[in-house]
């Protein structure tokens, strides 16, 4: 990411737009972005990072591991008795031919938990980074499925990626490929990934990949969708907690069935109706509201807090004449329902009441105030609030400038 450009979605899909990206290719088809631009993808990710990780971390498998097709590598011949990952091993293993698979790396690669970050934010979906780096010539894995959309970064190398037809559509998350249920068919199509280019598969698309005539290093950004079914669970959820009619149980006729024998042969239409009126999901518009701020909620906490500079120390006073500011990678998502005003911002989700609530719009519409600004607010309700903004890595204090002289 760029000072010029935080929004971590224009790093994936420039010349693209966010949204017709999700009108055209979401769900519904591969996209190849091709760039000429090989250092594209070197502010979140290079190869010496990956050197570094393995000279200075104690890493450990699963979250470290080899894949190789041709020859698949026995755990043991990379690790230690305790799974520890013992480096120059693994690196002559990949020399050998096998392809370095780490997992959820943004947790040790800070460039690239600040992608990963910003990215979530901005879906509001679950999001997590892997990291392949393969020989040349060599493949890692065979033909399969993901049941999470991805993003493919290729950061250094080539590598051709071949589709096949059939595949499961848009499979659930706890439908994972199966290569004793599932099988490739045809060959559908090749697309060839070069340094800078971006690849997007949709879940369930058959595929496998194969680096070119040198070493391939790519980053795979999972995005974990929220199905209609997700939502349908949460708002039945919503509904039937606050809904004493559903606590009851299921009557015993409709339980036992014909004779209490559990036979459903003589199911009538008086049944029908019966449990029809019973289960009549009256779901409505406050439902979905709950049920989505309650995912939404969850997805932010889910994400990592941005601690950037939380350590410095805070100003003394907040004085009339302070200048605040919204961060520009804050990563703010908010929905306004009645008085009340949620804020999400990774790791945290924020619940200000008026005056606060409109305190903080205002903050947001002009981006840039002075305490002083904040008429509808005490001296106190400043303070709480701006502490409160702080904590949360939303604000940061503009420091003033020394006025201009004139020049003679």
């Amino acid at each position: 990411m760029t000072e010029s450009d935080p929004n971590a979605l224009s790093l994936l899909l420039n010349p693209l737009t966010v949204a017709e990206f999700m009108h055209q290719y979401w769900e519904r088809d591969t996209l190849h972005v091709e760039r000429d631009k090989p250092g594209h993808f070197n502010s979140i990710l290079q190869l010496p990072d990956i050197e570094s990780l393995l000279s200075s971390h104690d890493l450990k498998f699963p979250a470290v591991q080899l894949s190789c097709k041709r020859a698949p590598v026995a755990v043991t011949a990379y690790t230690d008795e305790a799974n520890r990952i013992v480096p120059r091993r693994l690196i002559e293993e990949y020399r050998q031919g096998a392809t370095i698979v780490m997992s959820a790396a943004h947790q040790w690669l800070p460039a690239l938990a600040g992608f990963r970050r910003a990215v979530q934010a901005t879906l509001q979906l679950r999001c997590q980074t892997n990291l392949y780096l393969s020989p040349p010539r060599e493949q890692g894995f065979g033909a399969h499925y993901d049941s999470h959309d991805v993003f493919i970064l290729q950061v250094e190398g080539s590598k051709t990626f071949r589709f096949y037809e059939g595949g499961v559509e848009n499979p659930y998350s706890h439908e994972g490929y199966d290569a004793a249920v599932h099988t490739p068919g045809e060959l559908a199509e090749t697309i060839t990934l070069r340094a800078g280019d971006t690849l997007y598969i949709p879940r369930g698309v058959f595929h496998d990949a194969l680096a070119l005539d040198q070493a391939s290093l790519h980053i795979t950004l999972g995005v974990h969708a929220v199905t209609l079914r997700d939502a349908l669970l949460e708002m039945v959820d919503v509904m039937t907690q606050s809904n004493p009619h559903y606590r009851r149980s299921v009557p015993i006729d409709l339980w036992q069935g014909n004779a209490g024998h559990g036979q459903m042969d003589d199911w009538s239409e008086d049944a029908s109706r019966s449990l029809k009126t019973l289960l009549d999901c009256a779901v409505d518009e406050e439902h979905w509201k709950l049920a989505r701020t309650r995912l939404l909620d969850g997805i932010s906490l889910d994400n990592a807090s941005d601690c950037t500079g939380l350590l410095s120390h805070p100003p003394d006073k907040w004085l009339p004449d302070t200048v605040i500011r919204i961060r520009a990678d804050a990563g703010i998502a908010v929905e306004r329902r009645e008085e009340r005003l949620s804020c999400r911002v990774p790791g945290q989700v924020l619940e200000l009441a008026d005056p606060l609530a409109q305190a903080f719009e205002q903050l947001l519409s002009r981006q840039r105030l002075a305490l002083s600004d904040w008429t509808l607010l005490t001296h106190d309700q400043k303070q709480a609030l701006c502490e409160q903004l702080l904590q949360a890595n939303v604000i940061e204090v503009v420091t003033a400038e020394a006025p201009k002289q004139d020049v003679i």
